[in-house]
């Protein structure tokens, strides 16, 4: 049976093959050619088959932009969106996304250009204009946008985006109450709103009503579970609150939701440093950094994490690296050089770098004629690299340029008592510039022999002016969103900018104070004559810092100051600012250096803006004392020794006669001076130029009289801004 089933395939396999070789036999060679060159062609075709597909269409491009502006990836849904508008011109949704992009990345022009675009396909769209509207809040022009969202609510009063509009008006007008009001009017219309309900949580916050704020989250929550910027809401409120743990929680379920949001790693980084988890918020830093290094608040957030790990080395060269990619962030510049300033030697090769940002600026103040600005920059940058010549020249000519020939000279001599004796420039170049330095010098020494500093042999730049101790203190708070810690820093900043003012002695307390009463005890027991209580509310585009100047010794609040400031250079801007409005606020005192019959030396000065023919009253020392309840100095009517009438300012004393009160002379040296009166502007006005680059002296003026700060305040604008709650309402759609 077998041999049968073998002869069976045999068989078979013989019939397969005969009709192979049949097969081959009829056809003829040329026609089998053929088929295969035809078989061949059609296996190419299907292969290319993809690479011949339809092109993606534009509502394809569409759906792609919106699922990435969902997941606020604003960047990647302007690409896709552009692209649908490439291939449909008309699409009006698209161009209306595109501006939803535009307005999320702070490009309000841009925005408002794609409405317009929007407009011509989706005429009387209400959303437009309240899109529109919304621009119009952003770049300042109110009142315009009002008129567009009373017309909006005249025809369609159930608008809810309107009334979020008016809401945001009444937030920008500092009326938080009321835009409450209309925010829950909102709610009232649509119970479900995401953008209201998370609106009134964080309202109710900034009203101090956490009852309320946590009921509209919960209510968020319940209604928009899956979304994740939900849950990165719900994080920033818990944060806000104080309660960590649970923000942590909330901000980890927003990136477990969505892998690529970036704000949420951001915020959850925050988080991690403020629960003092610092290895943990520099590993999400990293992280942010593998995937975008522009990521300027990670290295931000990786740098003062590291500070506050003790490897103040590994900060320095993180916040480096940080500004090289973000040069204008101005917090993370100011955490540097506090801590260059502290722990990198003067040697260091790298402060040359870091001083270059200061010189560079300090050249477009000059270009502008800003010459306090231009000092300013000059200063910092001497400050970071005290050896850098081209900058001390520049800064000795600003001095000499405007009459202080005396601060230019010392200027002049630090250069040259330091030279570098391993220059690299060449030996003929060398002697060159050095010889011409070492002719201004001779030039200068024997134009300033007859100055008064000379005359009365005093050594004006060894002179202990201190007359005022200030102590600059802040509160605990919560998490802070933009940059971390920023209120420490801006104390401690603030503190630096003032070291350059030699008639104060101002000290930042890096620790915070519970309150008033805890910075009251502290400034009273360190001797302080003022102490200031700073507050600083950070937008990403603007910022607020409030600051109150209490007395140190009655602890009586004497000044109330605020300073809002936005655009490029606005932290320093603010911080110059509060420095010059406090320095205005203080009188004018001094001590007698020296007599000479009725002639009195005092060591107040040119330099501190003061001018021939102004009248000090003499008191005896230690018989000033700070006012009770403002910014002023008394005493006895017994301790009046007499009148000091200015008759020759120099740079940094100053020469006058004397008026005794009363029968007998009781002047002796070391006793104090106060500014009663300053001349007339006439008489001012031929002082010379100090004021030109000079912002870091007392305004000088009567020592008895109280002036307003002269700097710009939000009330001033006719706003009461508030940059991170605006920041945080504007960030939700």
């Amino acid at each position: 049976m077998t041999n049968n089933m073998t002869d069976e395939r045999n068989a078979d396999k013989n019939r397969f093959f005969r009709f192979h070789i049949s097969t081959q036999s009829v056809i003829d060679p040329a026609v089998q050619k053929k088929r295969k060159a035809v078989f061949c062609a059609l296996c190419v075709l299907l292969l290319a088959i993809p690479l011949f597909a339809s092109p993606s269409t534009a509502a394809e491009f569409y759906s792609r932009g919106v699922e990435r502006q969902n997941g606020e990836e604003w960047y990647e849904a302007t690409e896709l969106f552009l692209e649908a508008v490439r291939i449909n011109p008309a699409y009006a949704d698209a161009w209306f996304r595109l501006a939803e992009c535009a307005y999320q990345l702070g490009q309000y022009d841009t925005s408002l250009g794609y409405l317009s675009s929007a407009e011509k396909y989706a005429r009387n769209s209400t959303a437009v204009q309240n899109l529109r509207g919304m621009c119009r809040i952003a770049l300042g022009n109110l009142s315009e946008a009002r008129l567009i969202f009373e017309k909006i609510l005249a025809q369609y009063p159930n608008d809810v985006n309107a009334r979020f509009g008016m809401a945001e008006l009444d937030l920008f007008s500092g009326r938080i109450s009321a835009a409450e009001g209309k925010y829950a009017e909102a709610l009232e219309r649509d119970p479900s709103n995401r953008k209201a309900l998370l609106s009134l949580a964080f309202v109710s916050a900034e009203r101090d009503n956490a009852a309320a704020a946590s009921r509209y989250m919960s209510q968020a929550l319940r209604y928009h579970s899956g979304e994740a910027e939900v849950h990165y809401m719900n994080a920033k409120l818990a944060a806000m609150q104080g309660n960590l743990s649970a923000a942590e929680r909330a901000a980890r379920t927003a990136v477990e939701i969505n892998g690529r949001y970036d704000k949420a790693y951001e915020l959850l980084a925050s988080i991690l440093y403020s629960e003092k988890k610092y290895a943990d918020a520099i590993d999400v830093s990293d992280f942010r950094i593998a995937r975008s290094r522009n990521a300027g608040g990670a290295w931000y957030l990786k740098g003062l994490s590291q500070y506050r790990e003790g490897n103040t080395a590994a900060a320095i060269a993180t916040w480096t690296t940080g500004l090289s990619v973000d040069p204008f962030d101005e917090v993370m510049r100011a955490a540097l050089e506090l801590e260059v300033n502290k722990t990198v030697p003067i040697e260091d090769a790298r402060r040359k770098e870091w001083s270059k940002w200061h010189i560079k600026n300090a050249g477009e103040c000059m270009k502008r004629f800003d010459g306090t600005g231009a000092s300013y920059e000059y200063q910092r940058a001497l400050k970071v690299n005290p050896t850098d010549t081209a900058a001390r020249r520049a800064f000795a000519e600003m001095l000499d340029i405007n009459g202080l020939h005396e601060l230019c000279l010392e200027q002049l001599k630090f250069v040259q008592d330091n030279r570098d004796p391993l220059s690299s420039v060449s030996s003929e170049a060398r002697r060159t510039s050095e010889r011409r330095l070492d002719d201004t010098v001779e030039a200068y020494d024997s134009l300033l022999q007859d100055s008064l500093a000379k005359r009365w042999n005093v050594e004006p730049f060894y002179l202990d002016k201190i007359r005022w101790r200030i102590g600059l203190y802040y509160a605990q708070n919560t998490a802070r969103f933009v940059h971390a810690d920023s209120p420490m820093i801006t104390a401690r900043f603030a503190a630096d900018m003032f070291s350059g003012v030699s008639v104060t002695f101002v000290r930042a307390r890096t620790a915070p104070v519970s309150g008033f009463g805890e910075a009251y005890r502290k400034a009273q027991s360190a001797g302080e004559d003022y102490f200031i209580m700073l507050s600083l509310d950070e937008g990403e585009r603007d910022i607020v810092l409030d600051a109150t100047m209490y007395s140190g010794r009655t602890g009586s609040a004497v000044r109330s100051m605020s300073f809002y400031g936005t655009g490029s250079g606005r932290y320093t801007n603010v911080l110059r600012r509060f420095r010059s409005a406090v320095l205005s606020n203080l009188p004018v005192r001094g001590k007698i250096l020296d007599r000479s019959g009725t002639n009195l030396l005092i060591d107040i000065g040119r330099s501190e803006l003061l001018q021939k023919g102004a009248v000090f009253a003499v008191v005896p020392k230690g018989a000033l004392k700070t006012a009770d309840s403002n910014i002023g100095l008394t005493y006895a009517d017994r301790d009046a020794l007499g009148t000091l009438t200015i008759t020759e300012a120099g740079e940094e004393v100053s020469e006058g006669e004397f008026v005794k009160s009363g029968f007998y002379d009781r002047v002796n040296t070391g006793d104090e001076v106060v500014l009663v009166s300053m001349p007339d502007k006439a008489a001012e006005s031929k002082a010379g130029n100090a004021s030109r680059v000079v912002d870091n002296a007392p305004a000088a003026r009567a020592g008895a009289v109280s002036e307003k700060p002269k700097a710009i305040s939000a009330n001033d604008l006719g706003e009461r801004r508030n940059p991170a709650l605006v920041d945080i309402i504007r960030s939700i759609y």
